[in-house]
């Protein structure tokens, strides 16, 4: 993992992430996706009448974390 620039603008970002989604069917110039470095989290309902899904945290293409990897 590379360390972080002294010029905040010229870290890597979720766009260039190999673990980045883009989101399907949007607008790609919306710059939005997902963030699959890990599994989907479930999210804590009261009602067991409703189906579970897992989810993966959404992020901006322009975002930014410490657990880039390049693409």
């Amino acid at each position: 993992m590379p360390d972080r620039p002294a010029n905040a603008d010229d870290r890597p970002t979720c766009g260039g992430c190999r673990f980045w989604k883009p989101a399907a069917g949007g607008d790609s110039r919306a710059g939005w996706g997902q963030c699959r470095r890990m599994p989907p989290t479930l999210p804590e309902l009261e009602d067991d009448k409703l189906v579970h899904v897992g989810v993966w945290p959404h992020t901006d293409a322009a975002d930014w974390c410490g657990e880039w990897e390049a693409a």
